[in-house]
């Protein structure tokens, strides 16, 4: 049976590995991988809260900017428009296409970071959203242009769902990846579903095992943490690794540039 050489389109894993590569040069090398945390979608790392909904999700927010060592960089974190609409007291639609769970703007001077507070009740998703946010901050501080953006804008984006990764972020990112399901809460019934973010599942799968691979981990790292076809996806991806060991050795090569 024919099986595909890589886990990834190949132009694809090109760009994720040029991306660690840029990534490694400008946010302190191997070191910096092997000093960020792993983090769970666990209560060790993300307490439950009190409080309303602001309240709450100001607290998740200020929990991953200290993941990343962003506890001095000042930021305000605001709330946007809902994106799910009630219609009629009993049913609610989710807008169809890519869900855009928040922004980040900074005109010099001040950053704002919004956040849906739909997403307060999708832990996941909120804090996927806060690390995305709190990178843009993070790379914006970066004058090179990560590979790709000077002819797609896009690459930008997709530059900061890795940085997401290459801080520790890439379980809970991979689950929050896609959603589909029903609910019913206070007399309204319906479905969500979508995707959120740029990458797609087999995207950050690849990503993490980059980053494991990086630490010297296997997947049973973060195996049991992920949806279980996801952590086949993650096993898929080390596959593809283990058969171009010279990704991981060109990556471990990197070194940081000097500030």
């Amino acid at each position: 049976m024919w099986k595909r050489k890589h886990f990834l389109d190949p132009d694809l894993e090109e760009w994720h590995v040029a991306c660690w590569q840029w990534l490694l040069q400008n946010f302190g090398g191997i070191d910096a991988v092997r000093a960020a945390p792993l983090v769970l979608p666990t209560g060790k790392f993300f307490p439950k809260v009190e409080g309303d909904e602001h309240e709450r999700a100001t607290a998740v927010f200020l929990r991953v900017k200290d993941l990343l060592g962003m506890n001095e960089w000042p930021c305000t974190l605001v709330q946007r428009y809902r994106v799910n609409v009630p219609l009629g007291g009993t049913v609610v639609l989710q807008p169809e296409g890519k869900m855009i769970g928040g922004t980040f703007e900074s005109d010099g001077a001040e950053v704002l970071i919004s956040y849906d507070p739909d997403l307060v009740a999708r832990p996941l998703n909120l804090i996927t959203t806060f690390a995305h946010e709190l990178a843009h901050y993070l790379l914006h501080a970066v004058d090179d242009l990560p590979p790709g953006a000077d002819v797609e804008p896009m690459a930008e984006e997709l530059a900061t769902e890795m940085a997401v990764a290459f801080f520790g972020f890439g379980i809970i990112a991979a689950n929050a990846a896609f959603e589909f399901y029903q609910f019913q809460d206070a007399g309204m019934i319906g479905w969500r579903g979508g995707s959120s973010g740029y990458f797609s599942e087999d995207g950050w799968a690849f990503a993490l095992a980059i980053f494991l691979s990086l630490r010297k981990e296997n997947a049973d790292a973060a195996r049991a943490y992920l949806k279980p076809h996801v952590a086949k996806k993650l096993d898929q991806a080390f596959h593809r690794l283990s058969r171009a060991p010279e990704i991981i050795d060109k990556l471990r090569r990197v070194s940081p540039s000097a500030d």
